[in-house]
C-alpha cells in the first residue's frame, strides 16, 4: 500500500509531501514534524491518506508534546543583554561632553 502525508497551514489548501510505504513509517515521520513545528510555534495539520481514504488526521491542538520540551526548555542561555543606556558616541568622544552649570554649582 502507498500512504501520502499531506500538511495543512492554518491558512491554505493540503500538500501532498511525502509517500510512505509503511503506516507505521509515516506515523513516525509525522510525529517528528509535529515536535519541530511545536518548537517553531508553527501550526499544521497532517493527513495520512490511503488512495483517496484519510486513514488518519494529526492537528497540534489536540496532541500535547510539554513533556517532551520541558527538557529542552531549561537549557535556555541565562545571558540576556540590556539595551545600551546612551546612544553610540563617535571614536574619541568623551562620555560626558556637555557640561550642566547645575551640576558645576552642586560641586563647590
Amino acid at each position: 500500500m502507498q500512504y501520502v502525508v499531506s500538511k495543512k497551514y492554518t491558512r491554505g489548501s493540503d500538500i501532498e509531501f511525502a509517500e510512505f510505504r509503511e503506516l507505521n513509517d509515516a506515523r513516525l515521520f509525522i510525529t517528528n514534524k509535529m515536535q519541530s513545528d511545536a518548537s517553531l510555534n508553527v501550526k499544521v495539520v497532517y493527513t495520512i491518506y490511503d488512495s483517496d481514504k484519510i486513514i488518519e488526521i494529526f492537528d497540534p491542538d489536540k496532541v500535547n508534546f510539554s513533556s517532551q520540551e520541558q527538557g529542552s526548555q531549561g537549557k535556555t542561555a541565562s545571558f540576556r543583554p540590556t539595551p545600551l543606556n546612551t546612544a553610540p558616541r563617535p571614536p574619541g568622544t568623551p562620555q560626558k561632553w556637555i557640561r550642566d552649570e547645575d551640576d558645576e554649582k552642586n560641586k563647590e
